[in-house]
Parts: structure tokens; sequence; C-alpha cells
């Protein structure tokens, strides 16, 4: 990994294409929300920029401008300018190599479309700002007045995934683009469901387990795991806000 920070290490929604499915019907081909879309898009142009169009000094810059630094927020240094304001989102862009990039890729589309086909395009938005900025809030709580800055999606990720727990990880197969059309459970409801208390478990002890790297297998920067947690949990308090049918 090439930047000096911690990573927060997680065809379009108008296409005609169809498949077929078991039954005989059709599905599309490309499930992904347009909101998805965008959002993947906004990262993978801003990395080939940051890695293919800016020089080292260029990178820096926008590393300092737009990365999330816990001492930022300090009260020895704290200024109200851009940068403090819009880097507890804007960090949510950036990312240390391709491969992170990558997996948050994935990990998006997976449990970003089905929500965002729910909620639609401005709350699929929305909950990616504030699931982001409460991943980085997690982590300046946790490690205030710390100089090295937080990059990559994987909160906001973890924001989706959280969301996703709540109606019980159970999208709509036959009709993808109808996404999580069943009810929103509650929190017992949702612990209760079968699948996603060990999916919630297991997903906490792997970030857990990868971000304290107990065998000293990364190599640079550590993972943001604390913010991870932060997001995931904000995805699941939070999204009945967001559901439109609630």
């Amino acid at each position: 990994m090439n930047d000096p920070a911690q990573t927060d290490a997680t065809p379009n929604e108008t296409s005609s294409a169809k498949a077929t499915d078991r039954t005989g019907g059709s599905v599309p081909a490309f499930n992904l929300h347009g909101s998805i879309v965008l959002l993947a898009a906004i990262c993978i142009a801003v990395h080939f920029i940051r890695t293919m169009v800016l020089s080292d000094d260029e990178n820096t810059w926008l590393l300092v401008k737009t990365a999330f630094f816990p001492l930022r927020y300090s009260p020895e240094v704290l200024t109200f300018d851009l940068p403090t304001l819009i880097s507890p989102v804007t960090y949510a862009f950036l990312h240390g190599d391709w491969v992170h990039l990558g997996v948050n890729v994935v990990w998006l589309s997976i449990f970003g479309s089905p929500l965002a086909y729910r909620i639609g395009w401005r709350r699929s938005i929305l909950f990616w700002v504030v699931t982001a900025a409460a991943a980085a809030a997690t982590h300046l709580v946790i490690y205030f007045n710390e100089a090295i800055p937080v990059i990559g999606a994987s909160g906001a990720v973890s924001g989706f995934m959280g969301a996703a727990a709540r109606f019980g990880l159970r999208a709509n197969r036959r009709e993808p683009r109808r996404g999580f059309d069943g009810p929103l459970l509650t929190i017992r409801q949702t612990l209760r469901t079968p699948g996603v208390l060990p999916f919630l478990l297991i997903w906490v002890v792997v970030n857990i387990f990868v971000g304290v790297d107990p065998f000293g297998a990364q190599d640079g920067a550590g993972i943001a795991w604390q913010a991870h947690i932060g997001g995931l949990v904000a995805g699941f308090l939070l999204v009945p806000l967001f559901d439109r049918r609630s």
C-alpha cells in the first residue's frame, strides 16, 4: 500500500438486458442501482486520477485536504476550514490501492443496491454520507489527536451491511430491482432471524482480527476496524429513518 494512511477496509440501472431465471421468468441482467454505480464510479475515478494523473506532491496535497485526520479536530489545531467540514465524508472516496478499492466496490454492489432500490436515489446518497461520517466519528473518539489519516469506503459500506441486516439479509432475488421489499424488522426480530446474528458476529470478529493483526501480516498502515464497526452500527440503527415504507 502506497499511502501512509489507515485504510477504512469493505452496467447501469437503465439497461434493458434480461436473463432467464430457473422458473422461466426474466430478471434484469444488470441489477446495480444508479446511485450505487455513481458512488462506485466516483471512487474509481478518484483513485485513477490519484495514481495515473497526479504527481506525488499533488497526491499528497489531495490527501491532506480530503483524508480524515483525527488530529485536525484537536482543540489546539481545530479550524473550521473546508477540509475540516468535508473530510469526514470525502475520505471515503480515497483508497490505498486497487485491491482495497475493488473489495469495497464489490461489497457495496452486493449490499448497497438492494437498499438503494428500496429507499431511492437521494436517500441512498445521504445514507452513504451519514454512515461514512459515523464511521469517522467512531475513529475520532478512539484515536483523538492521532496524526495518521483514515481513507476508504469501508465505513460507509459497512453501514449498508448493517442496514441489510434489518431486512434479514433477504433481498428479492426473483425481482432484484425491488431490493429489500419485505418489512423492516425491529432489532429483536433482526437478531432472531436465522443467519443474521452469526453474520454480524463473524463480520465483527473478522474485522477485529484483521485490524489487530496479531501475527504481523500487514505491511504498512493498519486497518481502521473501529471505523468499520461504527459504520455498521450506524447503518443498523439509522436505516429506519431512511426507509420510505416504514
